[in-house]
Parts: C-alpha cells; structure tokens; sequence
C-alpha cells in the first residue's frame, strides 16, 4: 500500500510541473516590443516567469500550474501585441 501511495504521489508531482515555453518572435525591434510582449502574456493569466529576449527574437515563460495555454492563445497574444509568432516549443 505504501509503495503505491508513493508511486501516485511521484506521478501527481510531475503532472503538477508547469511546462517550460519557448516562442519565436517575428518583428520585434526594440524595448518597446519587449515591454507589450510581456504585457500581453501576463495578461492571458495562464504564463509566469516570462522572459522576452530582443536578441533572441523569443518569449520564454512556465505555465501556471493547472493553466495549461494552448497554441493558438499563446499566438494570440503575441498578435494582440503586434507582432507573430514562429515555432513553438515546449518542454516539462
């Protein structure tokens, strides 16, 4: 009993992990890009510790834990800043 207790609570703890995101960029250019890009991904409440690199030309976030964010709301919000999106890649 204890060993399955055990195995479903390492089970649930990697489910509970938040997925790392990384999103291409296009037409980002300066601050300012940064700075609306950011906005618009804390604004979906679904992105945290987002990260927005002008060098890179991508956004980095987590997930909120139990607020998985679709494709197509992450390409969303980078449009409703302006800009479009790239590739998509996540990882756990």
């Amino acid at each position: 009993m204890r060993i399955t207790f055990y195995l479903l609570s390492i089970f649930l703890s990697f489910q509970a992990l938040a997925a790392k995101v990384e999103v291409e960029v296009i037409g980002m250019t300066c601050g300012m890009c940064v700075e609306s890009i950011t906005k618009e991904l804390t604004a979906t409440e679904k992105a945290d510790k987002i990260s927005v690199s002008l060098e890179n030309k991508k956004a980095y976030l987590e997930e909120v834990k139990g607020k998985k964010m679709s494709d197509t709301e992450l390409r969303a919000a980078i449009k409703k800043a302006g800009y479009e999106t790239g590739k998509i890649i996540r990882k756990q």
